[in-house]
């Protein structure tokens, strides 16, 4: 061959090697980018699986208090698994001590629970977590109290109270002192956990508690305590919000149904001839005969009709309220930029981070035409 040619047919095979090794790098490349791609859409969607809860059970959480037991008797009687699948919705009913049902709503671990509006805008609203009120299941009336010795002249200037601080117990001890015209420092807060405030009952140095039923009612009809005020004496400023994860409530609007017609279902156990048997089982609850514990509740005003819960999210002198909360949390420095109104809007509103959402119980009062159909 001449030595032109082969020169030339070397030069074309190292050419075409070299193309053919580039070509599978870029293969190999667009393989493993692809797959990468992949494996983060996956893990993405995992994400979103988890978070927004479709697909799989939902979570509800609460601690057995007053204002949250009839959603126990909601589960003793079936409640939950009836109208989860009357609503296409699997539901898992649990339960936890307060402190532990807000930690684990904080950390992604249950979708929706019950607590007060003081601890929902102070400790859940205020890390930026987007939340839908869908009710409010009831309203404080003397269910907490400070409660002060009976044999004292109830001044508290200069001594020490125990209560869980920037808690609703802290923020009634607040709008007392505010009342009273008395300086927050002029007070001194002892910490205490909600479940060791009977152990500081008498404690050394401990003048009063600041607590909520059984142990109000314990403690007055012992004689050796007595109300100092309480949350009646603030008409409707504590009450007890049924929240849901805002993703959760916008991928299973279904959950948030079920949840109303547990809630609402209950209530009617607490109407008309079967009010005296419903609360037969809720005293047995708590270890308590029936008119010891009726008169405990009485301290609850319970939402029993949902025409009722819809003009109760719709209510404009909640922000009334909500310039008390925002007193609070400024005086004890808990809210960002020293406003929570940004926080928080009301049903008809693009929503904020705490949002007070009306049309799932719009839905539930009046359902649509399409609904109805379904």
């Amino acid at each position: 061959m001449h030595p032109i040619v082969t020169v030339f047919w070397r030069i074309w095979l190292v050419a075409l090697l070299s193309l053919s090794l580039a070509s599978c790098g870029w293969i190999e490349a667009w393989w493993n980018g692809n797959s990468s791609s992949s494996e983060e859409e996956s893990s993405l969607s995992d994400d979103n699986e988890s978070s927004n809860g479709s697909g799989g059970e939902l979570s509800f959480m609460v601690a057995k208090s007053l204002p949250t037991l009839p959603w126990f008797f909601a589960e003793k009687e079936g409640l939950f698994a009836a109208y989860g699948e009357e609503n296409g919705v699997s539901i898992s009913f649990k339960e936890s001590d307060y402190e532990s049902v807000i930690n684990k709503f904080i950390s992604r671990e249950v979708d929706a629970i019950v607590a007060t509006n003081i601890d929902v805008i102070s400790k859940i609203a205020t890390r930026d977590i987007n939340t839908d009120v869908i009710l409010i299941t009831g309203y404080s009336a003397g269910n907490e109290a400070i409660l002060v010795p009976s044999n004292s002249n109830a001044d508290i200037r200069n001594k020490k109270i125990a209560l869980p601080e920037f808690s609703v117990n802290h923020y009634l001890l607040d709008r007392y002192l505010l009342r009273n015209q008395i300086d927050l420092d002029q007070v001194t807060i002892e910490n205490t956990k909600d479940t060791a405030l009977q152990d500081a009952v008498g404690k050394e140095g401990i003048f009063g508690v600041v607590a909520s039923n059984p142990l109000v009612s314990q403690l007055v009809r012992s004689g050796g305590a007595k109300t100092l005020f309480s949350s009646r004496e603030i008409n409707n400023e504590i009450n007890y919000l049924l929240v849901i994860r805002r993703e959760v409530l916008k991928n299973n609007p279904e959950f948030g149904k079920a949840l109303l017609a547990i809630w609402f279902s209950t209530m009617e156990r607490l109407q008309g001839n079967k009010r005296s048997a419903t609360l037969d089982v809720l005293a047995a609850m708590k270890n308590v005969d029936q008119a010891e514990f009726e008169q405990r509740f009485s301290m609850i005003n319970l939402i029993e009709l949902p025409s009722r819960g819809l003009s109760s999210i719709r209510d404009r002198t909640m922000r009334k309220t909500m310039r008390h909360i925002r007193l609070f949390m400024k005086n004890h420095n808990k809210s960002p930029d020293g406003d929570i109104s940004t926080l928080i809007s009301y049903p008809g509103r693009t929503p904020a981070v705490l949002h007070f959402n009306a049309e799932p119980l719009q839905e539930f009062v009046a359902p649509t035409q399409g609904t109805q159909a379904k």
